[in-house]
């Protein structure tokens, strides 16, 4: 494949390092659409992450270095400082996106048209986000807006929206793929911006099993609910929610005398989750880029939430068309799936703009994938050349018949 590494410089920061890789074939006779890959902030894949092959669909494909971070197979390095998720990262992001669509010049002054040999098409751009990456897409968007103009689509794919979900507290997979539920997760009590998890039982665990120490629920009458290895950390501290970790304080499961060096103390989780979560971001969305398109790309069995009825999807499809007013579908038409791949069993066809009336049967609008098969990305991959064609086409029917255009 063929790639370009340039950089860019980002006042207040320094220079970010951006990475395109360029299809061999354009999409259209007329050029090529522009998708940015949205890093993850938590996890630490410091580097370009290249999981998407938009070579196969005839995009330009767009990933970054946060600021202070370095990709180890190129040695490309962003300066600044990382702030996981922070004002610095959504500024850096904000003029990756603004480079990618030709608003502004690369350090030696040339534009993504003057710096590559296909054209670029900097009307048609969107951002693509895995996993927790999709907090700093959704929050960029909503505090950024004004400053992207040519940012037509948002696809997001499984992610969180609210801070208990980052550490699985609704529930979690073991690595051998078993569930393990919190009995203090309640469904029917969710909202839009919040989801009801009880924490009076909640405790700590220290031991040689667990030497960093874990919180856990107490269960009467049975085994206590630990939570998963896998929870955010954020300059060297476990996080866990800003509700957890009060109740721990609150509980006298630890005491300001015991608390763990590499805990967030209760005033860090109350102080750093508000800017890294997006419920109360979704308004911002209506002024900003009113014309937005969103596309949700969810498994029947997510890669790590386990909560049945879905609450991230529910809140960012609640975010995004109810509360934005944006065109909103969940997963790709199965039109342009089938085009990449046959998915061997049937692929949901949810209209767009429509959501379960029961989201405690969510799953069935998600695809069934079979563990390790390509269908996550490929469902990603059709979830792109279909916003990428409907852009193109100014085509926004709630189902297609057909794909748009034959690549």
């Amino acid at each position: 494949n063929n790639e370009v590494v340039t950089f860019i410089n980002c006042s207040g920061i320094g220079e970010i390092a951006i990475l395109l890789k360029l299809p061999d074939r354009p999409r259209y006779p007329e050029g090529a659409p522009v998708v940015v890959n949205v890093s993850g902030f938590f996890i630490g894949q410091a580097g370009f992450d290249i999981e998407l092959d938009a070579d196969r669909i005839g995009v330009i494909y767009v990933s970054y270095v946060w600021p202070g971070l370095k990709d180890r197979r190129t040695n490309a390095q962003s300066g600044g400082v990382y702030d996981y998720g922070g004002a610095d990262c959504l500024a850096a992001l904000r003029d990756v996106i603004r480079f990618a669509s030709g608003e502004i010049a690369n350090v030696d002054g040339l534009t993504i048209d003057e710096l590559i040999d296909i054209t670029p098409l900097t009307g048609n751009v969107g951002l693509y986000a895995f996993s927790h990456s999709g907090i700093v897409a959704t929050n960029v968007l909503a505090l950024h807006g004004q400053d992207l103009p040519h940012v037509k689509y948002f696809i997001g794919r499984e992610n969180p929206t609210i801070d208990a979900m980052y550490p699985l507290e609704p529930g979690y997979y073991t690595d051998d793929r078993t569930p393990v539920f919190n009995p203090y997760y309640y469904p029917e009590d969710y909202t839009p911006t919040n989801i009801h998890i009880d924490y009076s039982t909640v405790g700590w665990l220290q031991d040689e099993e667990y030497p960093d120490g874990r919180p856990y629920f107490a269960v009467p009458d049975g085994p206590a609910y630990i939570l998963s290895y896998k929870h955010p950390r954020l300059w060297g501290k476990d996080y866990w929610s800003a509700a957890l970790i009060q109740a721990l304080l609150d509980s006298g499961a630890l005491t300001r005398e015991t608390w763990p060096r590499n805990l967030a103390t209760p005033e860090e989780a109350a102080a750093n989750w508000p800017f890294r979560t997006t419920v109360h971001n979704y308004p911002l969305l209506a002024d900003v880029l009113p014309d937005l398109k969103v596309m949700l790309v969810f498994a029947s069995v997510d890669h790590v939430q386990l909560a049945v009825d879905k609450p991230h999807i529910h809140q960012a499809y609640d975010g995004f068309h109810h509360t934005a007013g944006l065109w909103c579908r969940l997963n790709p038409d199965p039109v342009y799936v089938e085009n990449l791949v046959k998915p061997g069993n049937a692929f949901p066809d949810n209209t767009a703009n429509t959501e379960p009336n029961d989201w405690m049967n969510a799953r069935a609008w998600g695809y069934r994938a079979p563990q390790g098969s390509h269908l996550n990305t490929l469902a990603a991959l059709a979830a792109v050349a279909e916003m990428v064609d409907r852009v193109r086409a100014d085509n926004w029917k709630p189902n297609l018949s057909r794909v748009l255009f034959e690549y």
